[in-house]
């Protein structure tokens, strides 16, 4: 029997204690930065924003002259736009152009059905829409349309009821649009349903600046292509993914505080985040893709199973059965080169059903207190080159990284810890680095780019402790079958130095 079936098996052993370990509340997990600041953004970071979004998707503002005033009242709309056609409260764009919305509808729709080459900038002044059955705005047809939130000015789009299919089009978002469309602005808005998605586009989606609140019991923020997100401030509460892309996911700046009943961010294809402040503080799966790549920023996930998972696997995504999580994809990536990453997981840590790449940035991970999961899994290759981190969880399938050009360690203990520092000193007592996790946990993984090979080090949890000598880079591989470590008062299992107490 394979390893991986092995472990499918050790998994389903231990879902009884994972289910009751989520029914009594998952403990904290976190490491701040050093220096709070705002958000990073994609300007700080030297980002080429032009590969990804053009002048106009970053223009914050609009050309008042040559805007058409709408002014919205409950069957009493008016506009002197002969682009406009009112109609009780449904009202309709025809034609390219800027529109100024202000006002209120309280069973209504703004539709915008244009030529294939017309650009629509839909500019919200104090809007507050709601729809009983249908998308607040619905972009039936062109070839992009902008929604910009003016300065300081505070719009809400809400869906009440239950929602109704337009012809073929299964209209499920507050914001549905067939085409490409952007977001952006100075002002704030605020979308909510109990029926179904925030903002939906059949085409590619992006984000570039504004205030978001999304409430709702479908998916947050939704594209059939990609989704782009250069900055502005995301507030979502999500019974589904509060991201998800059927193409690619970039992340180039923002503030995100994500709470969502599935995935954090969802990609079927690459997910990329270089800058910005992402905190998942509710997840099944913190963030998921067949590639993940992080270049910077700083990323905090909670998640009920796995914090980061390449090519999907044991979720509620409908990616497939159990055992296709075990299955090797060649194509699976997890690539950590920046930032600051926190993980605190029930299920594995960091799994990718391919490989695991680390060349820079700080990662901390608080994995798994059951023995059918790891702080880290893989199925390919783990290979490390720069950077720091710190795995803490279960040892039943604990695993250390396969290559490195630094140290790279691996200990087990024969107890389990929680509300305890752990230290790495090396001989002449110099903290290398340290971490503090309240979850419980008796196997610690740990690489920098200052351990060196030929050099003993201390690994200390409270007064108990273990030395080890690296005779190499990998001290320690780790069994994943819950054999490894130190057991008792024996030897660690991984090097010559027992376990002290």
């Amino acid at each position: 029997m394979s390893y991986k079936i092995k472990k499918a098996f050790a998994r389903i052993l231990a879902i009884v204690l994972t289910v009751m370990l989520i029914a009594l509340g998952m403990s904290a997990c976190s490491k701040s930065a050093e220096n709070e600041s705002d958000a990073v953004t994609a300007t700080d970071t030297g980002i080429d924003l032009s590969e990804l979004f053009t002048d106009r998707d970053l223009e914050t503002g609009y050309d008042e002259s040559e805007a058409e005033t709408i002014t919205l009242s409950d069957n009493a709309t008016t506009s002197e736009s002969r682009n406009v056609t009112i109609d009780g409260n449904n009202v309709t764009i025809t034609d390219e152009g800027v529109y100024l919305l202000s006002g209120t509808l309280s069973n209504g729709q703004i539709i915008v059905n244009a030529e294939e080459t017309d650009k629509v900038q839909l500019v919200l002044n104090g809007v507050s829409i709601t729809s009983q059955t249908t998308a607040a705005i619905y972009v039936i047809n062109a070839d992009k349309v902008f929604i910009t939130t003016t300065e300081n000015s505070e719009n809400t789009l809400s869906e009440s009821g239950e929602f109704v299919a337009d012809g073929d089009t299964n209209i499920d978002a507050v914001i549905f649009s067939k085409s490409d469309v952007t977001l952006n602005g100075l002002g704030t808005l605020t979308v909510s349903t109990e029926y179904g998605n925030g903002i939906t586009s059949k085409d590619d989606l992006k984000l570039t600046s504004g205030t978001y609140d999304i409430t709702v019991s479908g998916k947050g923020l939704e594209a059939n292509d990609s989704i782009r997100i250069a900055n502005g401030v995301y507030t979502i509460v999500s019974e589904d993914d509060s991201l998800h892309s059927n193409d690619y996911t970039t992340i180039v700046g923002g503030d995100f505080t994500l709470t969502s009943g599935d995935d954090g961010i969802h990609s079927d294809g690459t997910t990329t985040v270089s800058a910005g402040t992402v905190n998942i503080v509710k997840s099944y799966e913190g963030i998921e893709g067949t590639a993940i790549y992080i270049t910077g920023g700083e990323i905090s996930i909670v998640a009920s199973d796995d914090g980061l998972n390449a090519a999907g696997g044991n979720d509620q995504s409908g990616y497939g059965t159990m055992m296709d999580e075990f299955a090797a994809d060649e194509n699976a990536i997890i690539s950590i080169s920046g930032g600051m990453l926190t993980v605190n997981a029930e299920g594995d840590g960091i799994d990718s059903n391919g490989s695991i790449e680390i060349t820079g940035g700080e990662t901390y991970v608080c994995g798994p207190t059951n023995n059918g999961n790891g702080a880290l899994d893989y199925n390919g290759t783990a290979k490390i080159t720069g950077g720091t981190i710190i795995a803490l969880g279960s040892s039943g399938m604990a695993m250390n990284m396969s290559e490195a050009t630094q140290g790279s360690i691996l200990v087990n203990f024969n107890a389990s810890y929680s509300n305890e520092e752990i230290t790495v000193t090396d001989s002449d007592g110099n903290t290398i680095i340290s971490f503090t996790s309240t979850k419980s946990f008796n196997s610690v993984m740990v690489s920098s780019p200052d351990l060196k090979k030929g050099e003993t080090y201390t690994i200390s949890i409270g007064e108990t402790y273990q030395t080890v000598t690296l005779d190499d880079y990998i001290y320690g591989s780790g069994s994943g079958m819950g054999m490894g470590g130190g057991m008792g008062g024996m030897q660690d299992g991984f090097g010559s130095s027992p376990m002290r107490q």
